[in-house]
């Protein structure tokens, strides 16, 4: 892969993955120093093990997504010692997630996943396969159209429908 051989190839999946991954951890923790410093933690991790990575087909955005994601959970526990001893109250920019251990956020999401399951079992084949890739897969519009083999324009367009279509099932559902 020409990324193991160039470092120089960094600048450029930094060019293409920041901002899309700077909004997922955004989204997640709702602190916006806290989700550059996450994005700046993945590209550091990305630096140092270049030279000993082995790809076996995935994107590299995947491999981003899962260092993120890593990281996000280790800030959420380190996070978690310091709230004991500082209050977080005076930050307004600041999302403290339930616990993992909180029966009713379990409840909640169980219930919520459930329901989201049982209105994309009446999408077609091809709207739950988008949907699939795009949200639970965690691709990006480009990373579906390739494993589709259709263009990102299509693929852009099918993810937009599939959605649409879910959300009218969900406004149905709850009526």
């Amino acid at each position: 892969m020409r990324f193991t051989k160039d470092p120089e190839v960094i600048s450029e999946i930094y060019d293409r993955h920041a901002k899309p991954l700077y909004s997922f951890l955004l989204k997640r923790c709702g602190h916006k120093e806290t989700a550059e410093d996450l994005v700046a933690h993945t590209f550091m991790k990305l630096v140092e093990s270049h030279s000993k990575l082995e790809w076996k087909g995935a994107p590299i955005g995947a491999w981003l997504y899962r260092v993120a994601v890593n990281a996000l959970a280790d800030h959420w526990r380190s996070a978690k010692v310091r709230k004991e001893s500082t209050t977080l109250d005076d930050d307004d920019d600041f999302f403290d997630p339930p616990s993992k251990d909180d029966p009713s956020w379990n409840t909640e999401m169980t219930i919520e996943r459930e329901r989201l399951m049982g209105v994309m079992k009446h999408l077609s084949v091809r709207d739950q396969e988008v949907l699939t890739l795009r949200f639970y897969g965690g691709y990006r519009t480009e990373d579906v159209a390739t494993e589709l083999g259709i263009s990102n324009n299509h693929a852009a367009v099918l993810i937009y429908r599939a959605l649409g279509r879910m959300r009218k099932n969900l406004i149905e559902s709850k009526a």
